[in-house]
């Protein structure tokens, strides 16, 4: 393999809406700048495409989820309870992820990449020996484990979680993982997936630790493991993601690779930490600046 460039991401797929906006403007720049991808994706309702294209870098193309979602939407509705009907599009844009990889060419190399997360360093994802590099968290959650015997058959093979705000793997492990649960359940991939979740347990399916536990079993040699530390709890960490630039990244966050902002997390006392500094330091001058340029 002579090419061991960053750039050996082909597609970089990340799913995003109108809720997370504000996180997203700040981590598609980031995303942009210190990861190197031949293609930038970004899946968004389509009633939010002309908005999200008016926030995001030029480099990512904005793209209406409806493209994989007619596949799967009106299903996942149809077997969520009612009491849980709220992870609806939790479990859409899991499989909207799952949708982009198997929409890239069997040779490409895909990163699934969290809309919520900011790299805070030049990440690759692909070491010398060509290996493909996996992030570590320490999440576990058993309906996960039980989703995964079912459908594929398989245990866990890891002491640790690859739910890690990223994914990266080659669209041909994708194929082959379709294959085999095609092989066994005798339907298609999506159906097999959806009949193996217990949609009455809540938060059934990891779409990270789904492909982390068949990857680990089939391609054990093509893979290995960073001991690179990330961040979940940049909320509560910096109060805000408007709070992040470089001085802070390299004042506060220097021995993280990437950042993760996620709405449960939240910096307390909220008033003081946030909603205060925000009007000050991000609302104030925003408007000031606005004002300037009319």
């Amino acid at each position: 393999m002579s090419d061991l460039s960053p750039a050996l991401v082909d597609e970089l797929v990340c799913v995003c809406c109108k809720r997370d906006a504000q996180t997203w403007r700040v981590a598609s720049h980031y995303i942009a700048r210190f990861i190197s991808a031949k293609r930038y994706k970004v899946y968004v309702p389509d009633s939010e495409v002309d908005f999200f294209k008016s926030i995001t870098p030029g480099v990512f193309e904005v793209l209406g989820e409806s493209i994989f979602t007619q596949h799967f939407s009106a299903e996942i509705k149809r077997r969520l309870p009612a009491r849980i009907a709220n992870q609806f599009g939790w479990y859409l844009q899991q499989l909207i992820k799952l949708y982009a990889v198997s929409a890239c060419k069997p040779n490409e190399l895909v990163l699934i990449w969290d809309a919520d997360t900011v790299p805070i360093r030049t990440l690759t994802f692909i070491d010398a020996q060509g290996k493909l590099v996996y992030y570590k968290s320490d999440e576990y959650h058993p309906p996960y484990f039980e989703t995964i015997t079912r459908l594929l058959g398989l245990g866990k093979k890891v002491d640790f979680s690859f739910i890690a705000q990223c994914f990266v793997l080659r669209a041909s492990w994708f194929d082959a993982f379709c294959h085999s649960i095609e092989e066994k359940h005798q339907t298609s991939w999506l159906n097999a997936l959806l009949d193996s979740i217990d949609f009455e347990q809540g938060n059934g399916f990891s779409e990270y630790e789904t492909l982390g536990t068949f990857i680990s079993h089939h391609y054990p040699d093509q893979i290995t493991y960073s001991e690179n530390k990330w961040l979940r709890l940049g909320n509560s960490t910096l109060g805000h993601i408007a709070f992040l630039n470089d001085r802070v990244i390299d004042e506060q966050l220097s021995s993280y690779d990437y950042v993760s902002f996620e709405k449960w997390d939240r910096a307390k006392p909220y008033y003081r930490r946030v909603a205060i500094p925000y009007f000050f330091r991000v609302y104030l001058p925003s408007l000031f600046k606005s004002k300037k340029q009319r």
